[in-house]
């Protein structure tokens, strides 16, 4: 049997991704809940079968989906708030 065949619940997945059932309930209805800039938006959550009531997801789509999220979707840093003074400085020098 290949891993493509396999499938496993919400709760199985839940767990081999480390996130609350919840979380991935609200990823399948709503998608993603933090903000995304044009250049690089959020990727939806894993592929999820549907069979009758029952969701299910393949193992090689959960781990796409972690792989899409680390690679170029993970969060920068940004620093808010007012600048420091030395970058007060800079900007004055480059204005001035």
């Amino acid at each position: 049997m290949t891993d493509a065949l396999i499938l496993i619940n919400e709760k199985q997945a839940a767990a081999r991704l480390g996130l609350s059932t919840d979380y991935l309930y609200r990823l399948r209805t709503s998608g993603p809940r933090r903000r995304s800039s044009k250049d690089m938006p959020l990727p939806p959550g894993p592929a999820f079968l549907r069979i009758g009531r029952r969701v299910a997801y393949r193992p090689a789509d959960l781990d796409k989906w972690l792989d899409d999220m680390s690679s170029g979707f993970a969060r920068t840093s940004r620093r808010r708030g007012r600048p420091t003074k030395v970058k007060q400085a800079q900007h004055q020098k480059v204005e001035g």
